[in-house]
């Protein structure tokens, strides 16, 4: 199981005095997975890496923003219970309102630039969050989500300007339900490289063609700075390779690709 927080190399690790829409704007700008991995990778850091069961609504979609971690669990049978749902709701009072309210609540109460992160448990029977939810999300400042579940709504989900969904499929039915059990708690989603990838709030999350992955809360303007430097050299590269710049001296020049 994975940390979500391995080893790193010594040295400064430098901040910005900058909000997360311009880290958000940043990342888009200049990063690709590739040279985020690179630069965590840099850094030590090389098991924050999410499954590729994480699939993107559709190819294009860059997921960046600060994690908020929910963890959920599969709907209890309210009937075969009785006095649960009395129970539960007692419960959800004195927790300061129903879970789904309170998760709202703390996107709103965050910094602009939450992405919703949610730990379904293995539960792939229902759909997790569907368009209306999103709408709502968004209005408040989130900016995309990860999803180790389902999805539905999708082609109104496409139609919003600006929310990025990774999620594990998609399905029309709500039937089934699920109750959050935590908000802005630690979780841990399925890994790549490693079996689980934890996810502590405040963590960054970079998502985009190649996949996803987790950038650790104290190095995110490190890698952000370090995969602008790449850019700009690449771009370079890039001119010095379409100006047809021959082989031998592109590899004395840049090094190997």
């Amino acid at each position: 199981m994975s940390s979500g927080h391995p080893h790193r190399s010594s040295g400064e690790i430098r901040t910005l005095d900058i909000t997360d829409l311009e880290r958000i704007e940043r990342f888009r700008h200049a990063g690709y997975g590739g040279s985020v991995s690179d630069a965590l990778s840099s850094l030590g850091v090389r098991d924050t890496v999410f499954s590729q069961q994480f699939k993107a609504l559709r190819q294009g979609m860059q997921l960046v923003g600060r994690a908020l971690p929910i963890k959920l669990h599969s709907q209890v049978d309210y009937n075969l219970t009785p006095g649960l749902r009395e129970e539960m709701e007692k419960k959800w009072e004195a927790e300061g309102g129903h879970p789904q309210k309170r998760m709202m609540r703390a996107v709103a109460e965050a910094e602009p630039g939450i992405i919703l992160c949610f730990d379904c448990g293995g539960d792939m029977q229902p759909a997790h969050f569907g368009e209306m939810s999103c709408q709502l999300a968004y209005a408040h400042g989130c900016r995309g989500m990860l999803l180790a579940g389902n999805c539905r709504d999708t082609q109104y989900v496409l139609k919003m300007a600006d929310f990025p969904l990774f999620s594990f499929g998609t399905c029309p039915n709500a039937f089934g339900g699920w109750i959050i059990t935590e908000v802005n708690r630690p979780i841990y989603l399925p890994g790549h490289l490693a079996h689980y990838v934890r996810v502590m709030p405040g963590d960054f999350i970079f998502g985009d063609n190649d996949g996803v992955q987790l950038i650790p809360r104290d190095l995110v303007d490190e890698v952000l700075l370090r995969v602008e430097a790449t850019f700009e050299k690449e771009n370079a590269e890039r001119e010095a390779l379409a100006a047809g710049m021959p082989i031998d001296e592109v590899y004395r020049v840049f090094g190997v690709l």
